[in-house]
């Protein structure tokens, strides 16, 4: 589909630029050191944590995935949904299926199946909750699917045929999520986030794409006038998404600096905090290159818009960004110890920092309660589901 249009200069700036604290107030942290700082000298408060968090320690519960065939052998994954009871409901669009498990991994049942009439989908894409139902995109009828809490069909809802990578999918902000959509913008159409709710569409928000060239992108010219993308190795990456509070958290990957971004395009908030530098291997390296270094070799008369990519000094430190079903931001950083995850209040404070978790690859996961489920690979490359219970909230009150 049509990439939106690029970010007003004010919002990039608020991206990319150096933004220095003055005339700061600060909370008291516990007993870790964390201190919260703000600086509201500037057009917009700048929040940031510094020091060490609360740590919440992640403890496996489940593991679900297998090679042997059967409701767990999956072909892949683009969305997995926890409830309040623990069940898990997991979307495989290359077996065409929606299935539930229940809280000890045990198969529940099949939530509709191949087709295009009532309860039924043909490209199985994401799910999120809208209430007590349950939402699934299905762009292959055009279409958002909603379950009740039985697994039966209760009506459908008009949605554009949007495909691709996971910028498609349902943005949860509980109880309700937003789904790309557009509207019309004079002779064009402009990509939006719509907010879902109970009774139909609601509010819209731009969705924010950087400037050309922010994230070093290489763009080239075959001989056969094809074109083709590289992304820069461990270069800037975007991660955005709408909050609860009607807003857009906006990131560039190569800092842990994120940009609430409000309906008119203005900044209303940012959060920043310090992260350890995670160290490029040489082989690292080479093999974030291959493609790159082998289009080039084979292709040597194709036009791109710049040469060889520069090494960076480390890898981004940012990884993905969700809310949990209580509206909390989580973010997922990239250390020298492994993945770790952030989690932040409404006033965009941090509340603690979750170990033992493994990285999100990509997909959203899921929480509810103290649970939380992540998709990713065990050691024989098999594709599984890994649900953990992570540790009590800390208090972050003096």
């Amino acid at each position: 589909f049509r990439k939106p249009d690029p970010l007003s200069a004010s919002s990039v700036r608020a991206l990319i630029g150096v933004l220095l604290l003055a005339a700061c107030r600060e909370r008291a942290g516990p007993k870790t050191g964390l201190q919260v700082v703000i600086d509201s000298s500037g057009a917009y408060p700048v929040v940031r944590s510094i020091g060490a968090a609360p740590r919440w320690t992640a403890t496996p519960l489940l593991r679900l995935g297998s090679s042997a065939g059967g409701p767990t052998e999956f072909g892949s994954i683009r969305s997995i949904l926890l409830d309040p009871r623990g069940s898990l409901y997991v979307v495989d669009p290359s077996n065409r299926t929606l299935s539930q498990f229940d809280s000890t991994g045990r198969f529940a049942r099949q939530l509709g199946r191949d087709g295009a009439g009532p309860g039924e989908y043909r490209d199985p894409y994401s799910v999120a909750w809208l209430g007590d139902r349950l939402a699934l995109l299905d762009p292959g009828n055009s279409r958002l699917g909603l379950y009740d809490s039985t697994g039966r069909w209760v009506e459908s809802r008009r949605a554009p045929r949007y495909t691709g990578g996971q910028f498609v999918r349902l943005y949860r902000t509980p109880p309700t999520f937003w789904i790309l959509g557009f509207r019309p913008d004079g002779p064009r159409t402009e990509d939006v986030y719509v907010h879902a709710t109970a009774t139909g569409p609601s509010d819209t928000l731009p969705v924010p794409i950087p400037a050309p060239g922010s994230t070093g992108e290489r763009t080239c010219k075959g001989p056969d006038n094809g074109i083709s993308f590289f992304a820069a190795p461990f270069g800037a990456a975007v991660l955005t998404l709408p909050t609860p509070s009607g807003t857009r958290a906006v990131a560039l990957t190569t800092n842990y600096r994120i940009a609430f971004i409000g309906p008119t395009g203005d900044t209303v908030r940012t959060i920043e905090r310090s992260a350890s530098p995670t160290p490029i291997s040489d082989e690292e390296w080479n093999q974030a290159n291959a493609e790159w270094r082998t289009y080039r070799k084979d292709m040597p008369t194709a036009a791109c818009n710049l040469g060889e990519f520069d090494r960076p000094s480390s890898k981004p430190p940012l990884v993905w960004l969700f809310y949990d079903d209580v509206g909390r931001l989580w973010v997922e950083v990239r250390t020298p110890d492994g993945p770790t995850f952030d989690v932040f209040g409404d006033d965009a404070s941090l509340l603690g920092t979750v170990t033992g978790l493994p990285s999100t690859e990509g997909i959203d996961p899921s929480v509810a309660g103290n649970r939380i489920a992540i998709v990713g690979r065990d050691s024989a490359d098999v594709l599984v589901v890994r649900v953990f219970r992570f540790s009590a909230p800390v208090s972050t009150a003096p």
